[in-house]
């Protein structure tokens, strides 16, 4: 089951798990953007987010498998910093429970709008967010800054399919 943290983090042994997750998709998703990560930089940035974000984590086997962050930009828009899922566990059960983990985390914000920032590039995620309904704001360079209406994306038929009806009311 997905678990939403709804508070802020900074655990450490937390940090380490999402980084290791992090290390297995960040050379791929990177190369979308044309840039080799840096470990340190990316678990500085992580560190650095944590306590203006929330958290939704799918776990299997005790390890993280799949996780989403929202970070605030006002107090009813949050902007999705990352949703990364494990290439082994790309599957519609880790899916739905982290969208369904997400939508709680949505529902508990009271969020009016949800922004993301994809790479051109990675055209399976700008298939993924056309399909959850969010639309191209700003077109930058190498990539497109994607918004959403919140009461759009919880309840539309395409997130009661992905969500399997578990969308909060």
């Amino acid at each position: 089951m997905a678990h939403p943290v709804g508070r802020p983090l900074a655990d450490a042994h937390l940090v380490d798990e999402l980084l290791e997750l992090d290390r297995v998709m960040l050379r791929a998703d990177t190369a979308y953007g044309g840039c080799e990560p840096d470990p340190a930089a990316v678990r500085s940035r992580l560190v650095e987010l944590l306590p203006q974000s929330r958290l939704c984590v799918v776990r299997r086997h005790a390890k993280v498998v799949a996780y989403a962050m929202i970070t605030t930009l006002a107090p009813t828009k949050w902007q999705v910093s990352i949703f990364t899922v494990h290439p082994r566990y790309r599957l519609p059960g880790v899916m739905r429970e982290l969208l369904a983990g997400m939508a709680e985390l949505i529902e508990a914000l009271k969020l009016d709008e949800l922004c993301s920032h994809v790479y051109k590039t990675n055209r399976a995620a700008v298939r993924f967010h056309r399909a959850l309904g969010f639309a191209i704001r700003e077109e930058r360079g190498d990539a497109y800054d994607f918004v959403v209406p919140t009461a759009y994306l919880l309840h539309s038929p395409r997130a009661q399919r992905l969500l399997g009806g578990a969308a909060p009311h």
